[in-house]
């Protein structure tokens, strides 16, 4: 089943073709959508114009019931950065998408007015979505469903999305999200409000036995991985307090590392004793890392019930805006789900402009009211003006590097690399696998696409190259990793761990998990690797696999990407922190001050880096 439905909205017409071709070059999901975004998007397209595609790529592993196999990959030419673009979201909607048929979606053009794209198993249609627009997620959903049926799986747009904000969201059945990179932008240029999908088939499979061997093999590898039970309990709220006690909060637009009171209002302790009301999985998943919370306190958010708390909102709000209480927080969140934005490049933007504030930069005129670092109302309001396009937030809705164009002497205060807000952690104190990776991720500033298989969250750098091992040198013989990478990567015998060559490992990884459609928390990313993913992608699809194809496959995906890149524009000058970053100590806990990076090692580790990939700039 590798079937692309092509959808041209400016013709209103539809084609299906079978792409098996590309699908084994390019693994499936993410590595597809690359080869497609590469050959259809002209060089120079305006992100937002008719010539952009917009793409959904669900992996061949996805529906098969192994453990994750649940994720969808939105790809197209990113409105806020200019440069490749991308966002992964999980749910059900990639499954029910192959149960009815398609792995990929492609939509070009523009339609002259709001449509939605309808899927009942094989019958596809184009119907008219005028009483849609304007609607948020949310009122949207629950219409399309009471329209179509219940049994809808539904990716939509909100308001950000219809009114070009730069980083608007498609958002999944009411709470999941293809977050960054503004893909739901790129969907509300295109007049296409909804894609509503109902599929009652079923994934074949080549190699029954072989499978269900394999499922049971990766159960109980996920299910035994050490952090298995801290995920389960706490979600991505896990990091939470060791983000702060290492100083690397992303407090104050990244000036802030830790909070005296962050375990006590903020952490993850809190958020379970005082919100957390169960647990919360994806299709297939046994980890369940989200959670459904609600709020018995008194006050004026009392009963609300919300998806959360992921650490990405707490840091955002809590840290980036110092919101310190939860039930804002979620509101906070809430209004990004409904309006349909980026949680993280809102909360940048927002804090971008609170700084500028304070310098001076911006007046009280021109906002029309006084605003406060932890305010709710004042982000509240500021969430909803970028939604909506209204005042300040007509500025802000262009991402926090474009609005600082705009505002003379606020460069300094754009938290951004390659145009795209950074993310929930401070890269100072430590400049690892996880912090590096923002300067070397194809999407921009981002954390999602670079995350070490042996991180060792609290444990300070051995020198600016290398990081602590971790993990004992039993683990590392047992690790699903080519032999010949562990060499390079920790030593023979293991010693340390090589970070530029550990992070072309870890983008690899993670392209290859995109690629077939699984989930990259933790318990999988520590316990499942190329050579897993060769075997279950050999009994699935039929086609050969194995450990050193899959790896060069991942590879030649990234590779493409940054092709994508350097075509559009991107110079070695753009793989830098924010000046910030390299002129700015950081107060952290108990009185510690980190210093700020060297900019030295930092392009000696991206030398290095360049020379694993083979790039030359």
């Amino acid at each position: 089943m590798s079937t692309l439905l092509t959808v041209n909205l400016t013709e209103g017409s539809m084609s299906r073709k079978d792409i098996a071709d590309t699908e084994e070059m390019y693994l499936g999901g993410l590595g597809v959508n690359s080869r497609l975004l590469y050959d259809l998007v002209p060089t120079g397209a305006d992100p937002l114009g008719p010539e952009n595609a917009l793409l959904f790529g669900v992996g061949p592993l996805v529906g098969t019931l192994l453990p994750t196999a649940c994720r969808t990959e939105v790809t197209a030419k990113s409105p806020l950065s200019g440069r490749f673009g991308t966002a992964n979201g999980g749910g059900s909607f990639g499954a029910i998408l192959r149960y009815a048929g398609f792995s990929y979606l492609a939509f070009l053009g523009v339609a002259q007015t709001p449509v939605m794209l309808v899927i009942d198993d094989e019958k596809v249609r184009l119907e008219q979505a005028d009483d849609l627009w304007g609607l948020d997620v949310w009122e949207a959903t629950d219409r399309i469903k009471a329209r179509l049926g219940h049994d809808y799986h539904v990716a939509v747009i909100g308001p950000a999305g219809e009114n070009l904000v730069r980083f608007a969201s498609i958002q999944n059945d009411y709470f999941a999200s293809w977050g960054r990179t503004g893909m739901g932008a790129v969907m509300g240029s295109k007049r296409l409000k909804a894609v509503a999908v109902r599929g009652s088939g079923t994934v074949d499979v080549h190699d029954n036995k072989a499978f269900n061997k394999l499922r049971r093999e990766a159960f109980d590898r996920v299910q035994k991985e050490p952090s298995f039970g801290f995920m389960k309990r706490y979600g991505s709220m896990v990091v939470a307090d060791p983000f702060d006690a290492g100083g690397a909060l992303p407090g104050r637009n990244f000036t802030v590392g830790s909070y005296a009171d962050w375990s006590q209002t903020r952490g993850r302790k809190p958020f379970e004793k005082q919100y957390k009301e169960g647990d919360v999985a994806c299709f297939s998943c046994p980890i369940a890392c989200a959670h459904w919370s609600r709020v018995k306190e008194d006050g004026p958010h009392q009963g609300l019930e919300t998806r959360g708390l992921e650490v990405t909102f707490v840091m955002e709000f809590g840290a980036k805006l110092e919101m310190t209480s939860v039930p804002e927080i979620f509101r906070c969140v809430d209004i990004c789900n409904a309006t349909g934005m980026d949680v993280i490049s809102a909360a940048g933007s927002v804090s971008f402009l609170l700084e500028a504030y304070d310098k001076g930069l911006v007046t009280t005129e021109d906002l029309g009211f006084v605003p406060q670092w932890g305010d709710f109302d004042t982000v509240s309001r500021l969430l909803l003006q970028i939604a909506g396009r209204e005042g300040m937030g007509n500025l802000l809705a262009e991402g926090a590097k474009r609005a600082s164009q705009q505002i003379p002497g606020s460069e300094p205060y754009a938290m951004h690399v390659k145009g795209v807000e950074m993310p929930v952690k401070d890269p100072r104190p430590k400049c690892d696998t996880f912090t590096f990776g923002y300067l070397t991720n194809t999407r921009g500033g981002d954390s999602l696409r670079g995350r070490s298989p042996v991180e060792a969250v609290l444990q300070p750098l051995v020198d600016h190259q290398t990081e602590p091992l971790g993990v004992d040198p039993e683990h590392i013989e047992a690790m699903d990793m080519p032999p010949a990478l562990k060499k390079e990567i920790f030593g023979d015998p293991p010693q340390g761990v090589n970070l530029p060559r550990m992070l072309v490992y870890a983008e690899n990884l993670i392209a290859l998990i995109n690629c077939v459609g699984f989930c990259i928390r933790p318990p999988v990313l520590r316990s499942l690797g190329p050579d897993f993913y060769a075997r279950a992608l050999t009994a699935v699809t039929g086609r050969k696999y194995d450990e050193d194809m899959v790896y060069a496959a991942a590879q030649r995906v990234w590779d493409l990407q940054h092709s994508f890149n350097v075509r559009e524009g991107e110079t070695s000058q753009d793989y830098c922190y924010p000046k910030r970053f390299y002129t700015e100590s950081l107060p952290g806990p108990k009185g510690r001050i980190t210093p700020p990076l060297s900019r030295e090692q930092i392009e000696e580790n991206l030398r290095e880096y360049f020379q694993v990939r083979g790039w030359e700039f």
